[in-house]
């Protein structure tokens, strides 16, 4: 077989490959033209005249804008065009004209032969997205329930415990109202994880002193502690914007639980490398197993194994989120948290 025939057979088996996955590919895919900046349909496969419903035959040559293009969306449809005629790939959720009606999809445009030409790539959003905005109704509604019903609580318990002078029943109210706070702390918790996850953290020089000054701002009970802070010398680190909330989760986990009337809690940070630690060190128990593990990535959050409350899985989460690590460290004196996070720069 000479080359220009071993080339042949090449090109053809690559053509016949690349058929099998267009008319294989569970999205919906439609190779087009543009003349002048106008998509005309040349080829669609049978997933795109299912979820469009149309017929091969009758759609080649059509305009492609006027066959899924809803009219309010045909300014946004032009601009994705003039991208592909630049040669630009285009990647959006859309609204489009389907056979079940208006859907949401998501799109990918992928020009080629210089912009004369093009693949656009639909897949159905439609169910995924009203689930998600279904669930942020239903959290928004279930946290100012939530909160309504916590400050009620709290108000009761301390009405009690001003009201009565049996000690069992002051020991009541007090357990009351220590759970109510708990249960607030915890919604409080939920709330920095949801916003954690919906972020896409861009990482900007923070400098770690600004960081500790909010974070203890936002633990009432660091003042019954003995809180030391010593991250003067440390380089900023990247952050997202949420590291605060982690280094307040830290204090907080370390004042509750301290054994001592006064718990002392240690706040520092050094260099390595291109790394910058950040350390809570404590005078108490330690955190009991199941907490540690979630704490240090080793097993994951579950119904069953959630530790006493979110705020160390948002360390974990937030640490992570920033492309640095969690360590822990636990001494006869106490136990030690290590933040481990990249540094802004490489001085």
């Amino acid at each position: 077989m000479s080359g220009n025939d071993s080339r042949a057979v090449d090109a053809r088996e690559d053509a016949d490959r690349f058929r099998h996955l267009f008319e294989n590919v569970q999205d919906a895919v439609v190779e087009f033209e543009l003349h002048g900046e106008e998509p005309v349909v040349a080829t669609v496969n049978d997933a795109f005249c299912e979820m469009f419903g149309v017929n091969r035959g009758e759609v080649v040559g059509a305009s492609l804008n006027d066959l899924i293009v809803p009219s309010e969306r045909m300014t946004e449809s032009n601009r994705f065009d003039q991208r592909t005629a630049a040669g630009k790939s285009n990647y959006a959720i859309v609204d489009r004209r389907t056979e079940d009606g208006l859907k949401t999809l998501l799109y990918r445009g992928i020009p080629y032969d210089g912009g004369d030409r093009g693949f656009a790539l639909y897949t159905d959003l439609t169910d995924e997205i009203r689930q998600e905005r279904e669930l942020a109704v239903l959290n928004r509604v279930l946290r100012y329930n939530l909160s309504e019903d916590v400050d009620a609580l709290l108000g009761h318990a301390e009405e009690l415990a001003a009201s009565v002078d049996d000690p069992e029943l002051a020991a009541t109210a007090s357990a009351l109202r220590e759970r109510a706070l708990a249960l607030e702390r915890t919604s409080e918790e939920a709330r920095d994880l949801e916003r954690v996850l919906d972020a896409d953290p861009v990482l900007e020089p923070t400098p770690l002193g600004e960081v500790v000054q909010s974070a203890l701002a936002d633990v009432p009970l660091a003042d019954y502690a003995d809180v030391t802070v010593d991250v003067g010398d440390a380089p900023a680190v990247l952050s997202g914007g949420h590291l605060d909330r982690a280094v307040a989760a830290l204090v907080d986990n370390a004042v509750r639980y301290a054994d001592a009337e006064t718990p002392v809690v240690e706040i520092t940070a050094r260099r390595t490398d291109d790394a910058v630690e950040l350390t809570v060190r404590d005078r108490g128990p330690g955190l009991p197993d199941t907490e540690r593990r979630l704490l240090t990535g080793d097993v994951d959050l579950t119904p069953l194994d959630h530790g006493s409350g979110l705020g160390l899985w948002l360390v974990r989460w937030i640490a992570t989120a920033y492309d640095g690590a969690v360590a822990y460290d636990e001494r006869d004196d106490g136990s030690a948290i290590t933040l481990e996070l990249r540094a802004a720069t490489g001085d």
